[in-house]
């Protein structure tokens, strides 16, 4: 039986210098929803000798944690075979730091029907390495006008629904499908959004828009969309997640909801601003758009706070030619798992605007509660190791998405990621 000795390394939630001795496989996702079992035990350091037959791992001046739960990506790619982009996603998950994430309905995966969703999970046991969930469509191919049929993707193991970045406008099919789900026990993802508004924009409504001559989405389409969510969620009793949340006000918002709702937001959201689109770089281009410092600065006290409970990827690959084309023409969105917590450490840790605990709060235990539910603490998430001694400037083969559509190309991050 493998055994591995990390020594002295530093546990991140508390900062507190452990050894660990691991025994047998690797924590390496089963591809059914768990991991490989791995026996082992933690403690202080020095308090152990390592075995005479142990590999023996110094974890000096680097990090252990529970591996990343990413509650927003795409996996789909253009151009790309379903097995392909999955074993695609998974490895650039990998890379990020994430052991498990929650897989959003699109055109290549629409799963609105057990066929779809039997195909996927046939394909994520062969193809990926890490554990992938996928949300169920809220309504038919997510045209947002026909219920998606509930109780057969619960029956198919489905938790959460979802229907990506469309946000039905059929208020009264939504209502009645809260009604559905919520005698399910089933909970709906949903980002706040009021199309009539939004539907020609292409950035952030401001300065920066009127500058570059861009159409811009007031703030105001997806905050009445959020209290119109929360509102219907109230009614119906049904349990509500309300996605990629990118405002102050929407903040405020999920504050005076409390705790009958949960929310996250995206990590561009916390690092970036409007700003940074000043010479129409599309990979800046996401929905919701990239908004004010001001917003930026709420966002992250309300992560720290707990009225947002997640970061996510809102990882969206894109075909270079298509992000070739106009601001205002090109698709919306942006790589996520790739660069993920090399992103969190050099721009959110680093600088002292999260700690390790609220990140690993916000990506590892409040998302795996939100989509394990009670089944969470029987979850086994891997342990990653974390070295923020590596520096490097991202490159384009340092992206296994193989998608150009990073923000970090040519930048310089720090930390590299390893599974144990």
């Amino acid at each position: 039986m493998t055994k591995r000795f990390i020594k002295n390394a530093t546990w991140a939630a508390d900062g507190s210098q452990i050894d660990i001795l691991l025994e047998g496989s690797s924590n390496m996702s089963d591809g059914l929803g768990g991991s490989m079992p791995v026996s082992g035990s933690i403690s202080p350091t020095g308090q152990n000798a390592p075995p005479a037959d142990a590999e023996i791992i110094d974890a000096t001046n680097q990090f252990i944690l529970p591996a990343l739960v990413d509650m927003h990506a795409k996996v789909s790619q253009p151009g790309k075979s379903s097995s392909l982009a999955i074993k695609l996603a998974s490895e650039a998950a990998r890379q990020g730091g994430i052991g498990s994430m929650l897989v959003m309905p699109t055109k290549s995966h629409s799963f609105d029907n057990h066929a779809d969703l039997d195909s996927f999970r046939d394909a994520v046991k062969e193809q990926s390495c890490i554990h992938m969930c996928p949300a169920g469509h809220i309504s038919i191919g997510g045209k947002g006008e026909q219920q998606a049929p509930y109780d057969t993707l619960a029956a198919r193991g489905v938790r959460i629904l979802s229907d990506a970045e469309h946000s039905p406008s059929n208020l009264l099919m939504l209502q009645r499908a809260m009604r559905y789900i919520a005698e399910l026990g089933l909970c709906m993802a949903i980002r706040g959004d009021v199309a009539a508004l939004s539907h020609m924009g292409s950035m952030h409504h401001s300065e920066t828009s009127y500058k570059l001559g861009l159409h811009g989405i007031p703030a105001c389409a997806e905050e009445i969309g959020i209290e119109t969510l929360i509102r219907l969620a109230k009614d119906t009793k049904a349990k509500l997640h309300i996605q990629t949340v990118s405002t102050a006000e929407g903040v405020r918002i999920l504050q005076r909801a409390g705790d009958s709702v949960s929310a996250e937001v995206a990590l561009h959201h916390l690092i970036f601003s409007h700003e940074d689109i000043a010479d129409y770089d599309t990979s800046f281009k996401t929905q919701p758009p990239l908004r004010d410092k001001s917003d930026r600065e709420a966002l992250l006290a309300a992560i720290k706070e707990g009225s947002i409970d997640c970061i996510v990827s809102d990882h969206t690959p894109c075909a270079p030619f298509a992000k070739k084309q106009d601001f205002h023409t090109a698709p919306q969105g942006m790589l996520g798992l790739d660069t993920f917590l090399p992103a969190i450490y050099s721009k959110l840790i680093k600088t002292d605007k999260l700690s390790w605990a609220e990140v690993i709060r916000a990506c590892s235990s409040r998302p795996a509660e939100i989509l394990y539910g009670h089944e969470a603490h029987d979850f086994i998430r891997p342990l990653i190791l974390f070295n923020p001694n590596v520096s490097r400037s991202i490159e384009a083969s340092d992206l296994p998405s193989r998608c150009l559509n990073s923000p970090f190309l040519g930048a310089e991050l720090l930390g590299e990621v390893s599974f144990l």
